[in-house]
């Protein structure tokens, strides 16, 4: 049972969709009454309801349920040669989904209001920045993580990110926001904006169609970044750009 609360601990850390199934109910003559095991989305396991057809089952079942996302009850017959059902358990199938994970590139005043907003609609916030902790450190506190890089294009590059992520850039200066960028459109991702005016969307989106990038790819970007609500302070600019990613996240905007 430790080993299991490690495992699910671990999945957590390392962010990967899991499910647990638990033996709730048996009847007749089964190899155990009581069981659980874990299962990720590729169909490994650890932990078990007790071997045999009935674990593999619930191991496809357990899968389907986490790329459904959806808990379910299942029942399953353990059956003798002769096709009689001699037993059986049920199991309940609970899914564990990671949190949508929100890289924000900067820790400037835009970034450290919108990280508390971010946390608060469920999202796990990355916090990715070439300066000291120290420097920034509100809005190091505020994240879940902190990556400190040497430069936002290499940096953002090395790190392991899923494809399904949500990117703010409101870095330091327009070279951060370039290199940054640059790095976003070599990456698969759910949602990229950017924070600036239109002067300078205009000078980093040149500069990178100089580098090769493409208009298609370019107009992927969310600028101006967030909704228009006719905020200006950085808490405004935060609340216009969560409003933003949730409308993208429920499928109101694209």
């Amino acid at each position: 049972m430790q080993d299991l609360l490690l495992e699910q601990l671990q999945a957590r850390k390392n962010r990967k969709n899991y499910a647990l199934v638990t033996i709730v109910d048996s009847f007749g003559s089964t190899p155990r009454t009581s069981g659980k095991m874990l299962v990720y989305e590729g169909g490994l396991s650890k932990g078990t309801v007790g071997g045999g057809p009935h674990e593999q089952m619930a191991k496809q079942d357990a899968v389907q349920c986490i790329r459904s996302g959806c808990n379910a009850l299942k029942r399953y017959e353990i059956k003798s040669d002769g096709e009689v059902c001699t037993g059986g358990i049920s199991v309940f199938i609970e899914v564990f989904r990671v949190a949508p994970l929100l890289v924000v590139c900067g820790g400037g005043h835009v970034g450290r209001n919108l990280i508390p907003m971010a946390k608060m609609v469920g999202f796990d916030v990355l916090l990715v920045d070439t300066r000291a902790p120290e420097i920034i450190s509100e809005a190091v506190s505020l994240a879940d993580r902190f990556e400190r890089v040497s430069d936002f294009r290499s940096g953002l590059c090395a790190l392991a990110i899923e494809p399904e992520a949500y990117y703010v850039l409101c870095a330091y200066s327009h070279a951060a926001d370039c290199a940054a960028l640059q790095a976003v459109l070599d990456k698969s991702w759910a949602y990229a904006g950017m924070v600036g005016s239109r002067t300078k969307i205009d000078s980093i989106f040149s500069q990178l169609r100089q580098k090769g990038y493409t208009n298609a790819q370019l107009s992927r970007v969310h600028t101006p970044i967030g909704l228009d609500l006719g905020g200006e302070t950085p808490a405004e600019i935060a609340v216009a750009i969560m409003a933003q990613i949730i409308a993208i996240q429920h499928g109101k905007q694209k």
